[in-house]
């Protein structure tokens, strides 16, 4: 009959255990994950299913950078977006696209914009490289070569068409987590 109590106790401590987002995302939500390996080089995660709202970048410069965050800007303030990462997704080298995390119990508002769109990206596994330092495209393009680099030499099969940096503080802060994302591949 000790046993019981015992059990009774243990059930609490050990189901539905709730995940708990990383330091840096400084108490705002952030996609959830799952760290699935980690080398000194790079982890591997396994995201859930997230939704994002997404405008073009026509040109990776500062001017175009400020006016697509704008563009996302008059959506979330709608929404009240309080979230991280931000994404700067590349595709081919040569296509940007800015992306905003969108929590999961947020009620999306309506996007009468027609430069963004709700995207929603499916569970997926992606290899992660960290750098510090103010974020920028140039710094995500060194990163990301860096990150193919490690994962060429590990072996890993892995997207060659489209990375994402990842930005998870403002660009005035006075320090930077950011990270490099990039798609595995079956």
């Amino acid at each position: 009959m000790q046993l019981l109590p015992s059990l009774l106790i243990l059930v609490p401590l050990c189901g539905g255990q709730e995940w708990e987002a990383p330091e840096y995302c400084r108490g705002s939500p952030c996609p959830q994950f799952t760290v699935v390996n980690k080398t000194t080089d790079f982890e591997e995660r396994l995201y859930v299913a997230t939704a994002w709202i997404t405008t073009k970048i026509p040109n990776p410069t500062a001017f175009d950078l400020i006016a697509a965050s704008a563009r996302l800007k008059s959506v979330a303030l709608t929404g009240h977006f309080d979230a991280w990462p931000v994404l700067v997704n590349v595709t081919n080298g040569k296509e940007y696209s800015l992306s905003w995390f969108v929590p999961p119990d947020m009620n999306i508002p309506e996007i009468t914009d027609p430069s963004v769109q709700l995207e929603i990206r499916p569970e997926v596994n992606v290899y992660v490289r960290v750098f510090r330092g103010t974020p920028s495209i140039d710094q995500g393009k060194l990163n990301a070569k860096e990150l193919c680099k490690s994962l060429r030499k590990a072996g890993k099969t892995f997207s060659t068409e489209r990375y994402a940096g990842a930005a998870y503080e403002s660009y005035f802060a006075l320090t930077h987590h950011n990270e490099v994302w990039i798609d595995k591949t079956q």
